[in-house]
């Protein structure tokens, strides 16, 4: 719960900080003792491929070694084919593999997602390329003018680049840069000296860090581009359902998507021990589909509405809202001015998606749908879903 934003060398705004202090000095005047890890709001940063690796061991601890497993992981094996009728994948390599239920958790360009779309004319979903590109580089020691123990965003000299530092284990940090220039030194050029001087020079704060490395992996990387993702409804009938990215996507813009992938996983899975009836198969399937979309449709679109901010429609709207984001992020909250900032109440609050949305009712043009109409909505849809899946073209697999 620590976000520094940085203008030059010099100045240093503490967006959000652990202890709740926020005094703006130079980097050089702040005593070392500020810079320890605050208890008050705990968070972790890690690399999202470190904690897909101990869900999996923990998840093979668990399951791998029970009498009568029925865990098969398949690494490195890519879906080519998805047949929703007949329940039927097929790998990159040939194999195919029958299924019950299939659990779309493949990210932004879900195979999942996209064989639903063409089954379902009922079901809507939206994948939009957002501006700008970006590049990441990994460094082994975080710059040493930066706080080690929060995230920094980096305002550059000159240029279009940002860049946004995030430590890591091991003292070591991942810095994402990105702009909307495609022709950026930073992201066009392959010269390793080009690009280890404009670093420097832009970013002087990066100074100390490993540059010629990071200027290495830039030159031989290639860029992205990041994408939103929103869908009408989060299953299909009693057969697939979609998780994280596939569901729902925000291109980073909120820092939310891990987050809210597995509380997808969570309240899915819930769903699942508390519906799920061996002798009702698809009935009960259905019924647990049905419950996780009911609680996770309406967070992921809160979470897309917050993400991308409201257009209000009046002038007087637009100034309220401007002024109401920068008294919170100067006060957050103390001494009874304001609010927590959006990104605190994201990230550290209690306070489901949903509930913080609809406190923003105002300032958007449609007020957020209520549970009870999220509830009705979804199992309309759900309803055209089971009546398009006849039983003469559905195959149960035990």
């Amino acid at each position: 719960e620590r976000f520094h934003l940085h203008f030059g060398k010099r100045l240093r705004i503490r967006l959000r900080d652990g202890n709740n202090k926020a005094p703006e000095k130079p980097v050089d005047e702040i005593p070392k003792d500020e810079t320890k890890i605050s208890t008050q709001e705990p968070s972790m940063l890690l690399y999202q491929t470190d904690l897909c690796r101990v869900l999996t061991e923990e998840l093979e601890n668990r399951w791998s070694n029970t009498t009568n497993s029925m865990l098969d992981l398949n690494y490195d094996t890519k879906v080519s084919d998805l047949d929703l009728t007949h329940r039927q994948l097929t790998t990159i390599d040939g194999r195919q593999v029958k299924f019950d239920l299939v659990v779309g958790c493949d990210g932004i360009n879900s195979v999942v997602r996209t064989t639903i779309d063409q089954a379902w004319p009922a079901f809507e979903s939206n994948q939009t390329t957002l501006p700008g590109e970006l590049k990441v580089v990994r460094l082994d020691t975080i710059p040493p003018q930066l706080d080690p123990t929060a995230v920094a965003l980096l305002l550059p000299s000159s240029g279009s680049c940002t860049a946004f530092v995030e430590p890591t284990v091991d003292q070591g940090c991942c810095v994402l840069l990105a702009g909307r220039n495609a022709s950026d030194t930073l992201l066009a050029s392959t010269n390793v000296t080009e690009l280890s001087e404009t670093l420097l020079q832009r970013f002087p704060l990066l100074e100390g860090a490993s540059l010629d490395s990071a200027a290495q992996q830039l030159a031989t990387s290639q860029t992205s581009k990041a994408s939103s993702v929103a869908c009408n409804i989060y299953h299909y009938a009693h057969i697939a359902a979609l998780v994280g990215d596939a569901a729902h996507a925000t291109g980073g813009v909120s820092g939310q998507g891990v987050n809210s992938a597995l509380m997808d996983s969570k309240v899915l899975a819930d769903s699942l021990l508390s519906n799920y009836q061996p002798d009702q198969k698809s009935e009960s399937l259905r019924t647990a589909l049905l419950t996780y979309s009911q609680y996770q449709v309406p967070q992921g679109q809160a979470l897309y509405d917050l993400s991308f901010g409201p257009k209000p429609d009046t002038l007087m709207l637009r100034l309220q809202y401007s002024f109401s984001n920068i008294r919170d992020s100067l006060f957050r909250g103390r001494w009874g001015i304001g609010k927590q900032p959006l990104q605190t109440l994201l990230t550290t609050s209690l306070l489901s998606f949903q509930d913080i949305r609809q406190q923003r009712d105002k300032y958007y043009s449609e007020s957020f749908p209520t549970t009870e109409e999220w509830n009705e909505r979804l199992a309309l849809l759900d309803a055209n879903a089971t009546a398009a899946t006849s039983p003469s073209n559905t195959m149960l697999v035990d």
